[in-house]
């Protein structure tokens, strides 16, 4: 896989990238300070991954207990059934396992609820599994900012990629004639 400036680039093999979209279920986002700024950068994501064609994994933790995926988010998700957990890592859920093995991910993207728990479990598993992990920072979402902060400090140290959903799309397309690169300029054009 080639990795440049720790950024996945499009001439990668399409199968070996992979991006998660974990928890994002409104329950959870109640008590996330910025949810609407969040909601806003994992809009561009998943928009993203359709222009670029990106796998895209969608979990929901206990969606009985806690509900299913935020309604804002549904609508652009129509093509994806989000896969049901329990456990905190997604790596704990043998149908996720059994996707990202399918899918021959050595590299995924991480998104989603909550910093410190989820996303940390998550990460921590695919670095033991001996994938690349790059965290979208403003993709990812905790109640507390400074467990988040700490976590992805820690994380960073660990060996994870950690930089903002623009720096991704940017890195992946590699150059403004990218065949896409229209379609992802717009998207994030009127971004705050």
């Amino acid at each position: 896989m080639k990795i440049e400036s720790n950024i996945v680039q499009s001439t990668d093999k399409p199968d070996q990238v992979a991006v998660m979209l974990i928890d994002v279920q409104q329950s959870l986002l109640s008590g996330i300070e910025n949810r609407n700024d969040l909601l806003d950068a994992i809009n561009i994501l998943i928009r993203s991954t359709k222009i670029l064609n990106l796998p895209l994994l969608v979990t929901e933790q206990v969606p009985q207990k806690l509900g299913p995926t935020d309604p804002t988010l549904r609508p652009i998700l129509s093509h994806i059934q989000p896969v049901a957990k329990t456990s905190f890592s997604i790596f704990g859920c043998a149908e996720i396992r059994e996707k990202l093995e399918k899918e021959k991910v050595a590299h995924l993207i991480l998104s989603g609820l909550e910093t410190p728990i989820c996303i940390y479990l998550t990460a921590i598993d695919a670095l033991k599994a001996g994938m690349e992990v790059t965290l979208l920072s403003d993709c990812v979402g905790a109640r507390r900012t400074i467990d988040a902060a700490i976590t992805l400090t820690k994380l960073q140290n660990a060996g994870c990629h950690v930089i903002p959903l623009e720096s991704f799309l940017f890195g992946y397309l590699g150059s403004s004639e990218h065949s896409q690169f229209k379609d992802i300029s717009n998207l994030v054009r009127n971004r705050k």
